[in-house]
């Protein structure tokens, strides 16, 4: 159940996702948390849109991309529901069914495949199908270690980094370092233990991201924590 619950950290890959379009959820969410809908209008300002910049890049490998973004289509639609027990089940059953597929791909192109093989949209779902692979960490922890080329070209966002460094350090049995990683506690989200909790907000804002309490507005908007 507490790894079912931990998957909660999609809520800001669909922040980061979503904040360049006309998504209701998010929308709907953001009205009930105005700090939050107030950081992300002042990012989109200075951060332009990966896939606004690279989308005149054609895919070199168009059918690697498609099979990415089924798994990733398929990886949501399990996340969608109430989290009931047949809920948490089928979550677990696709994160199981997907796994040795992404392993299959990062292992062929040595880490995840990038924009000019699979566009932003392909690459963002190999991340998302990484970020779930909770089965093996050290699959996550390899992944992590070959990321900051695609970082440091601006492919794989300095949010999703943080991202990704929560899960292996969650996954490891440590504190996590940007308040990603939730927990449901007593019918509320509230972040896994955390190295130096009163520096968070500050290790936030240096990868581009919203204070944690409007972190946890979101998400409480877009999943509901499940009753207590």
């Amino acid at each position: 159940m507490l790894r079912a619950i931990s998957a909660v950290a999609m809520l800001a890959f669909a922040c980061n996702a979503r904040a360049d379009d006309d998504d209701p959820a998010l929308a709907a969410a953001l009205l009930k948390c105005p700090d939050a809908a107030a950081f992300i209008e002042a990012a989109k300002l200075h951060r332009p849109s990966r896939v606004g910049v690279q989308a005149d890049v054609i895919a070199s490998e168009p059918a690697l991309r498609v099979q990415l973004l089924e798994m990733a289509r398929v990886d949501q639609e399990a996340r969608t529901g109430d989290w009931s027990p047949s809920m948490i089940e089928k979550m677990l059953a696709v994160d199981a069914a997907n796994l040795p597929e992404i392993k299959k791909i990062v292992a062929e192109y040595r880490g995840l495949p990038g924009v000019a093989q699979v566009g932003a949209d392909g690459l963002s779902a190999a991340w998302l199908l990484v970020q779930h692979a909770d089965r093996d960490v050290d699959f996550q922890r390899g992944v992590l270690e070959q990321i900051m080329p695609l970082v440091a070209r601006g492919e794989v966002s300095s949010r999703e980094f943080a991202l990704l460094t929560d899960r292996v350090l969650v996954n490891s049995e440590q504190p996590q370092r940007y308040g990603s990683q939730l927990l449901a506690v007593g019918g509320k989200w509230q972040p896994k233990p955390m190295e130096v909790p009163d520096q968070v907000d500050q290790r936030r804002a240096a990868v581009g991201e919203m204070p944690l309490a409007d972190y946890i507005c979101v998400a409480t908007q877009l999943m509901p924590p499940p009753a207590p």
